[in-house]
């Protein structure tokens, strides 16, 4: 199995591993997408916001024109009481353009997919193997050998797990830790769900307001929707009665309407209930929202991405965009490394997805740790959380201050590719690379 060129085997085809893949191609460097749906672009998935040092990564990947018509302009957020009642309002999307050059983008989940697709020449598309999942990993000192559940296996360099919270390649990894006498799994913290989510998209009624983010603060109970000009994205949460460790946990119709029923006395926008809403509805889905950091990113040639090693719950917006920022962190190790060295063995790999795994997990922990504040304040967690949240916040710091720390503590030290040149964009807050 000795390997002649490197060739990356990128387990997941979402946002994250599309990514990889953008950057892989842009790199010159070999690679194969394995997804175990039949379908690349499917519709389901919850709503994406891609804050702006996320659409700087599209405009280095040539992206941005792309994106026109493909996502939800957004503007203000307006935060509301369970009964309605409007609490706070102000332009914090457009004070994060300002600061930093770039939109945020509330895609729906298929046409952020659609859209990182179209980045790919047709070459590197022909490289997607769909419905087809990982049944094993083989590891030598020169490679890796990727058994399908299709059949057959596929042979390459390194494996990316970009699979998501139920990440197969995380599984197998640990395994094969353990079984060369590391307890990677033993050391792992779980992986707890203390909310549910029900996502998805509705059919636009005509009194609601283009251009706005709705969210809705209440007990135990929380719902963030934006709409375009012929559909509704939304996100409605509830806090579970005890917290669960379950992860791959399948909601009936039944537990979908007890759900629904919840929710009957809620607005989720000022002249917008949830009846209403979900009566609108083209589809929806039930799951749960996990929260967890893993220690262990890599072993050996199996390095993870995205959800497999970082969980959070929606309510901040940042999964998707904390994912990116480690594909691309991931991707310019890579490169660097393959630069002096084409054929690098697995312990210079290591080296590289050790720097990776140690500033990665640190800068997801504090975004982990923000999701995790956000949605207990958002659903009035405790008594703390609602004095915090509704009464202290609003009084302490105006929208326009929210978002400049945010910005200093999220935007603008983040990662672009290092090797692609290209004219970017910036705004009052200058970018730190």
């Amino acid at each position: 199995m000795a390997q002649s060129k490197f060739r990356a085997i990128i387990i997941g085809g979402g946002p994250v591993g599309l990514t990889i893949a953008n950057g892989l191609e842009r790199a010159g460097l070999d690679f194969l997408v394995v997804e175990r749906h039949p379908s690349i672009v499917s519709e389901s998935g919850a709503g994406i916001m891609a804050w702006p040092h996320t659409v700087r990564i599209f405009d280095q990947l040539g992206l941005t024109g792309v994106c026109e018509g493909r996502y939800i302009p957004v503007h203000d957020k307006t935060t509301i009481r369970l009964d309605g009642t409007e609490t706070r309002t102000g332009p914090i999307f457009d004070y994060l353009h300002d600061n930093h050059g770039y939109p945020c983008m509330n895609f729906s989940r298929p046409m952020l997919i659609q859209t990182l697709l179209d980045g790919l020449n047709a070459d590197s598309r022909s490289k997607i193997r769909i419905d087809t999942g990982i049944h094993d990993i083989k590891m030598t000192k020169n490679g890796v050998r990727v058994h399908l559940t299709s059949g057959g296996f596929e042979d390459g360099s390194i494996v990316i797990g970009a699979d998501g919270v139920h990440s197969r390649t995380r599984e197998i990894m640990q395994r094969l830790a353990e079984e060369a006498g590391e307890e990677f799994a033993k050391e792992e913290e779980p992986i707890v769900a203390n909310y549910q989510i029900l996502y998805g998209r509705a059919k636009r009624v005509p009194k609601v307001q283009v251009g706005n983010f709705y969210e809705t603060h209440g007990t135990y109970r929380s719902s963030q929707i934006s709409a375009d000009e012929k559909r509704m994205h939304f996100g409605i949460y509830r806090k579970l009665p005890t917290p669960t460790t379950e992860l791959k946990k399948e909601y009936s119709k039944e537990e979908v309407a007890e759900f629904v029923e919840a929710f009957s006395d809620v607005m989720v926008m000022p002249n917008l209930s949830f009846p209403e809403l979900y009566e609108n509805c083209e589809w929806t889905r039930l799951v749960n929202q996990h929260e967890g950091l893993m220690k262990h990113w890599y072993y050996g040639r199996v390095v993870l991405a995205g959800d497999s090693c970082a969980q959070m719950t929606a309510a901040v917006g940042m999964g998707v965009n904390t994912g990116i920022q480690s594909a691309v962190l991931l991707v310019n190790k890579i490169q660097k490394l393959l630069s002096s060295d084409s054929n690098p063995d697995t312990e210079t790999l290591g080296r590289a997805f050790e720097e990776y795994q140690n500033t990665r997990r640190e800068e997801a922990g504090m975004i982990c740790d923000v999701a995790a504040k956000t949605i207990r304040i958002n659903t009035w967690d405790s008594y703390m959380s609602w004095f915090l949240g509704d009464v202290i916040f609003p009084r302490m710091m105006s929208d326009e201050k929210l978002m400049t720390k945010a910005g200093l503590s999220f935007v603008r030290g983040a990662y672009k590719f290092d090797f692609i040149q290209a004219d970017l964009k910036s705004g009052k807050m200058p970018w730190v690379s």
